[in-house]
């Protein structure tokens, strides 16, 4: 004989469902970069306060900034340029050569971008260093770290519920099970995502390039 689940097990799941759901519903905004319609978690104002907090321990885990002003200014100044064409013109860009030897360039939440100095010394050309910093602008511009975050969070949302609905139909074991693989599930899913952000920030950085008069084809050839 089998016995039917009281209905009342199902209705703590569905107000999960719903107060989970909010939060969505209220963040979804128009990217002028990419043209789409964003979900995100995560205003402007705390992407600039995360990049902020977040800029002395770059600066402590990469050697510091590289001493030399002429280099800094000459980076600082191809990154205005390059922001100036972007979508976020107003944003408060920092372009920082980071004194390490590591071949490496990579953008926080907020508009901080770092160069290391190794990647430089691979640079033919200025249009080459200009495609790696335009790349870099197109995170910030697409948001892709607010977009990655909200991802990561509705990824665990979306397995904690499925693990609370297998619990209520087919056990605490069962739903364990189920969290452990919709856990690998979600990793894959969001390497996925970071792949065409790169992607992205390609032909976004390859738009800034073309704006500023920088040989678009530099961004292929380095």
């Amino acid at each position: 004989m089998t016995t039917r689940q009281p209905r009342w097990h199902w209705r703590p799941l569905a107000a999960a469902a719903v107060l989970l759901a909010l939060p969505w519903l209220q963040g979804c905004t128009t990217n002028p970069a990419t043209g789409r319609e964003n979900l995100s978690l995560v205003s402007q104002e705390e992407e600039r306060r995360l990049g902020e907090e977040a800029h002395p321990e770059i600066l402590e885990e990469f050697g510091g900034e590289y001493k030399d002003a002429s280099t800094q200014a000459y980076v600082r100044g191809i990154g205005q340029l390059l922001a100036q064409s972007s979508e976020m013109p107003d944003l408060d860009w920092h372009f920082t050569v980071l004194d390490s030897d590591i071949i490496n360039a990579f953008a926080l939440p907020g508009g901080y971008i770092y160069i290391s100095r190794g990647l430089m010394a691979l640079a033919d050309d200025e249009a080459q260093l200009a495609s790696v910093i335009g790349h870099e602008i197109g995170h910030v511009t697409a948001r892709h770290y607010a977009t990655r975050q909200t991802q990561s969070i509705g990824a665990q949302v979306g397995v904690a519920l499925l693990s609370i609905l297998t619990g209520v139909t087919a056990g605490g074991e069962a739903a364990q099970s189920v969290g452990q693989l919709g856990g690998v599930l979600a990793q894959g899913y969001l390497a996925s995502y970071s792949r065409s952000q790169e992607l992205e920030s390609d032909g976004l950085g390859i738009r800034y390039l073309s704006r500023t008069g920088y040989d678009t084809a530099a961004s292929a050839s380095f």
